[in-house]
């Protein structure tokens, strides 16, 4: 037992709509198993935001374990009775529930007991779900080299949504796009095509240019692409629920 006082409570709301629904869950709609990854949200005391565990087992009713969270090889300093915010992603849903730790164990190996969720909030994730991003990108006519630069500004598993300074294509044009997904301290080169849905112009800050805006559907993306980009999505559903659009 610790006689700490307790952090502060973290700061997001786990109520925050991450998708198209929201409502209450049960702990089996989650469809744990043991090994899946989930995110807590830890407190202010801790010194540290985000951090990742695996799922070890639960009593129903009584305690869901969990592998003891860790930041640049170390735990990370949870006493008994900090709060939490748990999040995760199944299937095609997102879910957060709030919990405290029971109690910290380090035999026969780092875990801790958190209390059984009670209420838990969900949202079923639209099949094009969009997220804020600011990702650099090159673009250019499908199966040229021509590389002006862009920024993805927001992103789905099917499209995104490109500013540019350049104008590099016309609505129903192909568009080739280069550009690096970071998926958990992981870079991923991506070089796919897309169609253009829309384009926006209008002038730009300063008034002496044109700014433009692309619609862009992904066009024929390979599986592994396809996988990263919905990855990508959902990495930033789970850490980042504000950015949802």
């Amino acid at each position: 037992m610790s006689d700490q006082t307790p952090g502060a409570e973290p700061q997001s709301d786990p109520d925050q709509a991450t998708g198209e629904e929201r409502k209450g869950f049960t702990f089996g709609d989650m469809c744990l198993a043991v090994g899946d990854r989930l995110q807590l949200e830890c407190s202010a005391s801790t010194g540290v935001r985000r951090a990742f565990v695996r799922v070890v087992g639960y009593l129903e009713g009584v305690s869901l374990l969990v592998t003891t969270p860790t930041r640049g090889g170390r735990r990370i300093n949870l006493v008994e009775n900090d709060p939490l915010i748990v999040r995760v992603f199944s299937r095609q849903s997102t879910f957060a529930f709030r919990a405290s730790v029971l109690r910290v164990c380090r035999l026969p190996f780092d875990y801790l007991h958190l209390s059984f969720p009670g209420t838990i909030q969900g949202s079923v994730i639209r099949k094009a779900t969009r997220v804020r991003a600011r990702i650099p990108v090159r673009m250019g006519a499908h199966g040229s080299d021509a590389a002006e630069p862009g920024t993805i500004l927001n992103l789905s598993a099917t499209g995104a949504l490109i500013h540019a300074r350049a104008a590099v294509g016309e609505q129903g044009s192909v568009l080739r796009l280069r550009f690096v997904l970071t998926l958990h301290e992981v870079e991923f080169e991506l070089d796919i095509a897309a169609d253009v849905r829309s384009v926006q112009q209008e002038a730009d800050t300063d008034g002496e240019g044109i700014e433009y805006h692309y619609g862009v559907d992904f066009h024929a993306l390979a599986p592994d692409d396809r996988m990263k980009i919905k990855s990508l999505v959902y990495q930033t559903i789970i850490e980042q629920p504000r950015q949802v659009i």
